[in-house]
């Protein structure tokens, strides 16, 4: 294709997504692109021949480069943290650029031409298998807890995703910002504490172990918030080899119940929506 094709090919894509994103693909026709690049409609037909045709190309060429990307770390000689870190940041860097297809995949989704359809349900089924592939490998290798690599890998790319309907550019941080927060959520519910034990289940999950380890992460809430809860001048540890036994209270303390931490505040406060952090939905 002739260099001045592919461009003017480019510009209409673009032009066309933008539209698509702020008003729908329904809504929008070939004349009103026509309109917004300054060409008649006989000029867009060289290059697409209707709407699907130019939405199927929007999506094809989206998807390829995007895919691409993330294959090509999937296969890189690299411990499964440091791919599936790359991966996630490739994705959420990949979203925050091309938010108006994002958009148009997830919010319109029913919107899309056929042809077009399956083409973004095709990058979203190989984003999932790649990520799923390296958490998975990470599992076997030990560097993972033995988790379902399916599901684990649904959170992982869920949350990501999920930023069409919060990021904005001029947010409180930027999308390299974002990458990496959302790369360490990631793996912080992937990566062992105890990177000795070696994974010699086969891939198998141990739920024993899975829910002794969420027992032993709410007990440490609890004791965290105790800690927290007791007043100003209750005794502390004075001595530098043996801690100081806190003296009795007047009235025997009831055991604190997981499920007081959670129940809802009868405060006013707790009506008030919250703050967003990243910009309002759209």
């Amino acid at each position: 294709m002739a260099p001045r094709n592919k461009l003017m090919r480019d510009e209409i894509r673009g032009t066309a997504t933008r539209l698509f994103g702020v008003r729908g693909i329904g809504a929008v026709t070939l004349q009103e692109i026509a309109d917004e690049l300054g060409v008649s409609k006989a000029a867009l037909y060289h290059y697409f021949p209707n709407k699907e045709a130019l939405v199927r190309a929007i999506f094809e060429d989206w998807a390829r480069v995007g895919f691409d990307r993330i294959s090509a770390v999937v296969v890189l000689a690299e411990p499964a943290s440091v791919r599936l870190r790359r991966m996630i940041e490739l994705h959420v860097l990949g979203l925050t650029r091309d938010l108006d297809l994002y958009r148009l995949g997830f919010r319109d989704e029913d919107q899309l031409p056929d042809s077009a359809r399956e083409v973004f349900d095709k990058f979203k089924r190989d984003i999932d298998t790649a990520v799923r592939t390296v958490i998975r490998e990470g599992v076997a290798d030990g560097e993972f807890m033995a988790v379902d690599p399916k599901i684990a890998g649904f959170a992982a790319i869920g949350m990501c995703n999920w930023m069409f309907k919060w990021y904005r550019p001029d947010g409180e941080y930027t999308a390299e910002e974002l990458a990496a927060m959302l790369a360490r959520f990631a793996l912080g519910g992937l990566l062992r504490r105890d990177p000795a034990r070696a994974a010699d289940q086969g891939g198998a999950i141990d739920r024993a172990a899975l829910i002794a380890e969420m027992a032993a992460d709410l007990q440490r809430e609890v004791d965290t918030l105790r800690a927290a809860a007791l007043p100003a001048h209750a005794p502390r540890s004075s001595g530098a080899s043996e801690p100081c036994e806190p003296s009795a209270p007047d009235e025997p303390s009831e055991p604190v119940e997981l499920s007081e931490l959670f129940e809802p505040s009868d405060s006013s406060e707790s009506s008030e929506s919250p703050e967003p952090r990243q910009g309002d939905q759209p």
